[in-house]
């Protein structure tokens, strides 16, 4: 077990292969943030306002 962690949110896959790298680089443990509910592609549609990442994005309570 590492002292260095990487933690990440990849709802498409891009960001998990660029956690994966930088643990590797670094010697760190991954964790991955795995939603409850997982996102569709109208879920991540940033140029529709009412889509659930652009809702979400707006929530400060978040």
């Amino acid at each position: 077990m590492s002292k260095k962690l990487a933690a990440y949110f990849s709802a498409t896959g891009i960001t998990a292969r660029v956690a994966e790298n930088l643990a590797d680089s670094i010697g760190a443990d991954l964790f991955a943030i795995i939603p409850t509910t997982g996102y569709t592609k109208e879920d991540l549609d940033w140029m529709d306002k009412s889509s659930r990442s652009s809702v979400e994005i707006r929530n400060e309570s978040c």
